[in-house]
């Protein structure tokens, strides 16, 4: 019977160890969880020195639109605010954020391309490949297109499909090299049925659909016109039979 007791005493005694080593791991759990943390924010190793911003050209505007005051603790930065923040900056197609400790914040951003010019009566703005709109700059060299609304910096133009058949447009054109016969100034695709391509005083007509095929016989005729001296007007290949007319001499 004391034996009995004895042993009862021993399983009681590791059941509250047990307990014990349970609520101390619990302890321990929440110490590093949120006191730890808390005690390092206030370590000034920890402060923010330095913002390394690439392209720098673009350093001191990200600085000042994310707004980080020097003295805050790398360690309570939060890194999605940041990207959010970065991402609305109209120049700025992505970004990518990483913490350099103890005090260094690096941001690595992509910038938007420009790649042609939309213009209508009224304005113009520049467009990259993705939509978006980017103030006019000087100097710059770049299709012309009519028949896209141009908006305001940072805004994603709503006209995609017209956005899709420029992208089809340059690729076969640069694909079947028609650089050097005709070079494109301008494009007016208001009209799905009659896109023009403009080169100084002469076009090309085409339709916004087969437009590799359309292209390949502008090429073939633009050959034939060179070959032959033939100086045109505009050169039609929406039809199965291409029409070409000839400037008329006076």
């Amino acid at each position: 019977m004391r034996e009995k007791l004895i042993e009862q005493r021993k399983k009681k005694i590791k059941r509250l160890f047990r307990i014990l080593l349970i609520a101390v791991a619990f302890g321990l759990i929440l110490f590093a969880r949120f006191l730890v943390p808390s005690y390092f924010k206030e370590l000034s190793i920890f402060s923010l020195k330095n913002i390394i911003i690439e392209p720098a050209d673009y350093a001191s505007f990200v600085k000042d639109y994310i707004s980080l005051p020097e003295k805050t603790s790398i360690l309570s930065i939060d890194m999605s605010d940041v990207y959010l923040k970065i991402k609305k900056i109209y120049f700025v197609e992505d970004c990518v954020i990483e913490k350099n400790f103890p005090d260094t914040l690096i941001i690595k951003l992509k910038i938007r391309t420009p790649w042609v010019i939309a213009v209508d009566e009224k304005s113009a703005a520049i467009m990259d490949r993705n939509g978006y709109f980017l103030p006019l700059v000087e100097n710059f060299k770049g299709w012309v297109v009519e028949g896209i609304k141009p908006e305001s910096a940072g805004v994603r133009s709503k006209e995609q499909e017209k956005l899709t058949v420029l992208k089809e447009i340059e690729q076969w054109y640069n694909y079947y090299g028609i650089t050097s016969l005709f070079k494109i100034d301008a494009i007016s695709i208001s009209d799905f049925d009659r896109i023009e391509l403009k080169s100084g005083d002469k076009s090309i007509y085409i339709r916004g659909t087969q437009i590799n095929k359309q292209l390949e016989v502008a090429k073939d005729v633009l050959l034939a016109c060179k070959k032959n001296n033939l100086n045109f007007e505009y050169i039609d290949v929406r039809f199965k039979d291409p029409y070409v007319k000839e400037f008329q001499t006076q």
